[in-house]
């Protein structure tokens, strides 16, 4: 395990985010202009985590754009650093690495595709199960373009779509992460070269560790459900609807709901994070033994 760095992060965040909203925004004008209405919903994401994101009017597109661009590098370096808080203990100055650790694009596009696809037939279960106003049919409908409802049509949409998620964000980290990390390592061949003895410690097992990594992206959920809220209190929306599937008590913006869900939502990013660094390590484990092996 390793100290990470927040810049590589918080780049690939901005790559990854920054992106998205381009194509979010840009294939609803261009759908609107062709008379397509009903499919793409995809811009309304941004409608609720955006404190100033009104529309679809020119001045919300740029004022969203500076938004997305500057929280992406915001949330690296609040997260990076808070997870490194957590694993210090674990990670010395007397711990060197011998080689890069290399996030590789198949470990990673498998573990987003085989976990996310999980979670995603554990939801329709669920929403099968449960009732109308617990079911998350919205936020698929936002999400997932073409999903219309618990239908075996829309499943298999689900699925296509989250397999160009997982490949779309698995090439930006593994493509961003590893160039810093090589430019790093060409860096640290530049100096002396370390005399290994025995109060060196070589880095070697997993190469995260999942309860900080679990705490990382609780941060992460706990801040987007933040965003949400403040859109709720200052601009009189009403995101209820798709906050209560997740957050069963939900129903208003008090004071009351908005401490619990920031408990809940940080609870649930925990959960996902944990997980989806088991599959990850499984994964990585299986197709990179050497780097991996303890």
């Amino acid at each position: 395990m390793k100290k990470l760095e927040p810049y590589p992060i918080a780049s690939a965040l901005f790559y990854i985010f920054t992106i998205l909203y381009v194509v979010c925004i840009g294939v609803k004008l261009i759908l609107g202009s062709l008379g397509i209405d009903g499919f793409w919903h995809m811009h309304k994401i941004w409608e609720i985590i955006l404190p100033w994101f009104g529309g679809l009017d020119s001045l919300s597109i740029v004022i969203g754009l500076l938004e997305v661009s500057l929280g992406s590098y915001l949330i690296g370096y609040i997260v990076v650093p808070a997870y490194n808080f957590l694993t210090r203990n674990k990670v010395s100055e007397h711990k060197i690495d011998i080689k890069p650790i290399i996030v590789r694009f198949k470990t990673l596009f498998l573990t987003f595709a085989v976990y996310v696809s999980i979670l995603f037939t554990l939801c329709l279960v669920y929403d099968l199960i449960v009732p109308v106003e617990y079911q998350m049919l919205g936020l698929w409908k936002l999400l997932i373009p073409g999903f219309t409802g618990l239908n075996f049509v829309s499943y298999l949409i689900g699925l296509g779509v989250i397999l160009i998620y997982s490949a779309y964000t698995a090439f930006i980290f593994s493509k961003t992460l590893n160039f810093f990390e090589k430019s790093e390592l060409k860096k640290s061949e530049k100096k002396p070269i370390l005399q290994i003895d025995s109060s060196t410690e070589v880095l070697k097992g997993k190469k995260y560790d999942e309860k900080y990594f679990g705490v990382a992206t609780g941060v992460f959920a706990a801040a987007i459900f933040i965003l949400a809220a403040i859109k709720m209190i200052f601009n009189g929306e009403d995101f209820s609807t798709l906050i209560k599937p997740l957050i069963p008590f939900f129903n208003s913006a008090n004071a009351i709901n908005i401490i619990g869900g920031i408990a809940v939502s940080f609870l649930w990013g925990w959960l996902i994070g944990y997980f989806f660094m088991i599959f990850y390590h499984w994964f990585d484990k299986k197709f990179n033994p050497k780097q991996t092996k303890a």
